[in-house]
């Protein structure tokens, strides 16, 4: 879904500029102590290793930052993200560079972008208690200052194949009417 979404915003909008990050052929290292001490290490006390860190999550955050539209490909593993994912999310959210305390709470640093997250399931969770993933990933990225999120959801893919053409057939039509309406933004 998020493939097609691309390409065919590229059709209506030739001058988009495309960025993959593909988390599962590059995948990003699972945040431990030690990964996560070299991000909030101060700059001058860091060792080479804690640098490569924080480079590395700097790339990501500058990615976010070139970005003026995220697009997500998420799959349902185990009724959540895929570790993959919570691994960039890991990476990415940072204390005074993608977001800030303030006295009234947190505050998103990335704000203006919008945000389109494809969700292909194999059972049907939309709208339900078993959907963890709407509501955390639009919590990250809200907290992040992304307030602006478009999900499509392509479920039941699982259950059977009618099923799964009429949840393709229906996501593939949203998808044809979200650039629709990007090609005339």
């Amino acid at each position: 879904m998020a493939d097609r979404f691309v390409a065919s915003l590229q059709q209506t909008r030739p001058e988009v500029v495309l960025v993959v990050r593909d988390l599962v052929r590059e995948p990003i290292p699972h945040l431990d102590a030690g990964r996560f001490a070299a991000l909030i290490q101060k700059p001058e006390d860091r060792t080479p290793s804690q640098q490569a860190v924080v480079d590395l999550s700097d790339a990501l955050i500058e990615e976010i930052r070139q970005a003026d539209i995220l697009v997500f490909g998420l799959p349902m593993y185990n009724f959540g993200i895929p570790s993959q994912l919570k691994s960039w999310i890991d990476h990415i959210a940072r204390a005074g560079i993608t977001f800030k305390y303030t006295k009234q709470g947190p505050v998103g640093l990335m704000a203006g972008r919008k945000a389109y997250v494809f969700a292909a399931r194999g059972g049907e969770y939309a709208g339900t208690t078993a959907d963890s993933q709407t509501a955390y990933v639009n919590h990250f990225l809200t907290f992040l200052g992304i307030t602006d999120v478009e999900f499509v959801y392509a479920e039941g893919l699982a259950v059977n194949q009618e099923k799964r053409e009429q949840s393709l057939a229906r996501a593939h039509e949203h998808i044809d009417n979200l650039v629709s309406e990007a090609a005339v933004a």
